[in-house]
């Protein structure tokens, strides 16, 4: 119900997005928009509470009953957002084409109800309980479609899915590509963005007439001068140094600290519990590498084969992790990991270094970060590790009852250093401590270390049990 975390990932100075709006009409509105992001998918919005409950369809709706979409359910939207079309400008969060698919509105499939209240209030419901059966009155999509979630505990993974009637057909409906809206397709919209939401949209779309150059910046500190002339109309907003393509890079490390702390200049995330991994996109060519440079193309090949989808050359920082049911990472899984029956892999992205001949490591953490999210808005797999508005304290207590392995604390205009530990990057423990017994140990391959890693267990009932 709550729009703070749209709104948290938005600059509304910059973007032509709407930020609120309320219903007018007794019916519940649905609209299906066509996003052509960093990735071409289908934004599925249906109108609950005041807002747009949302999710994002990375292949689009099907009329078929026997396809089943992912369905990746988002951040609630305003309700305005269902007339949203035009452009959101590069380097803003989702930056890309948007055109309105399809529009109408929908109501419960199941029971048939006389108050939109008691409606609204029994769809909340099978909200709640994972499964929507709902039935829809568009341009383009008529029937009934379910969306039940997906037996990942902890995540937003859904699937849309058409129920047989009348309506249903192994056509694909996608190819009906026009918006139903300003009858364009995404590439009209694109080359003549006239019809956009609001005047800050307008304004948006006359820059578009000067040609986008992208603005060098040497240091964190450059960045001032660039923000203040970014006011004026011609001058597009930086987005790094040109550099050549980083053949090798070591991953940036923080310094490990006791205690949590409250402090604004600085953001808080998730301390997975996984393997480090960089991955490399060049020319269509893809190397996942360990913190040590080591490939981790086939071990972790589900990860490598995700990669794929990202169409950019670019150098990405993350954490390798298998989820566990409650959507936390299971390292013991993660080691013994050797295929899907295994556990489900997910790559964490916390940092871009490189993007299409830039070097963003000079630029602060929250740049870095915003050209991060408008390259992955939404994967399955890839996920962009979330940053989170609160103090360190009390997202160290959050982190600690949930079992996490604890917390990271990040300078928001820290720059990136490859291979150093600073204290610009901190890491805090949730772990208790617990006494051990040591098993074995394991050695690297190449390493002048004595042992890489040990083998650890502890006893239960009279049993010896790994850990």
């Amino acid at each position: 119900m709550s729009l703070a975390k749209y709104k948290q990932k938005r600059s509304f100075s910059k973007t032509p997005e709407p930020t609120g709006g309320k219903a007018n009409s007794k019916e519940l509105r649905f609209v299906i928009q066509k996003h052509d992001a960093s990735h071409l998918h289908y934004d599925f919005r249906l109108q609950m509470e005041g807002v747009l409950k949302s999710w994002a369809v990375p292949k689009g709706p099907s009329t078929d009953p026997g396809v089943k979409r992912l369905a990746m359910m988002v951040e609630d939207h305003p309700f305005d957002y269902r007339s949203f079309e035009g452009i959101i400008p590069k380097g803003q969060y989702g930056g890309g084409t948007v055109i309105v698919w399809d529009e109408g509105y929908y109501e419960t499939a199941e029971e048939s109800f006389d108050d939109a209240a008691a409606m609204e209030k029994n769809l909340l419901q099978q909200l709640r309980k994972g499964k929507l059966v709902i039935r829809m009155h568009g341009s383009k999509l008529k029937g009934d479609y379910a969306l039940v979630k997906s037996s990942y505990r902890g995540e937003n993974t859904w699937l849309l899915m058409k129920l047989k009637d009348k309506y249903a057909k192994t056509s694909d409906i996608t190819k009906k590509d026009k918006s139903v809206l300003s009858g364009k397709t995404i590439a009209q919209m694109e080359k003549a963005p006239d019809k956009v939401y609001g005047q800050a949209g307008k304004k948006l779309i006359a820059k578009k007439t000067v040609k986008e150059k992208a603005v060098p910046v040497k240091n964190a500190a450059a960045k001032k001068p660039a923000a203040t002339a970014s006011k004026k109309k011609t001058v597009p907003a930086a987005v790094g140094v040109k550099a050549p393509y980083p053949e090798t890079l070591a991953p940036m490390l923080a310094t490990l600290v006791d205690k949590p702390f409250d402090d604004e200049r600085w953001q808080y995330e998730v301390k997975w519990d996984g393997y480090r991994a960089l991955a490399h996109l060049r020319k269509g060519k893809i190397e996942l590498k360990s913190r040590n440079n080591k490939s981790f193309n086939e071990k972790f090949y589900p990860i490598f084969k995700a990669l794929k989808d990202i169409h950019a050359d670019a150098v990405l920082d993350g954490e390798i992790i298998v989820s566990s049911d409650e959507g936390t990472a299971n390292f013991g899984d993660l080691q013994n990991w050797r295929s899907e029956a295994d556990g489900r892999l997910l790559y964490y992205v916390f940092d871009l270094l490189w993007l299409n001949g830039y070097s963003l490591m000079d630029l602060p953490l929250h740049e870095r970060r915003a050209q991060l999210t408008a390259l992955i808005p939404e994967h399955e797999v890839i996920r962009v590790s979330q940053t989170f508005e609160a103090t360190g304290t009390e997202f160290f207590k959050v982190a600690s009852s949930m079992k996490l392995e604890g917390i990271m604390a990040k300078k928001t205009d820290s720059p990136y250093i490859p291979g150093a530990r600073t204290k610009d990057w901190l890491k805090i423990k949730a772990n208790k401590r617990h006494e051990v017994v040591i098993g074995g140990f394991t050695q690297n391959e190449g390493s002048a270390k004595k042992f890489s890693s040990l083998l650890v267990g502890v006893y239960e009932k009279d049993k010896f049990v790994y850990t």
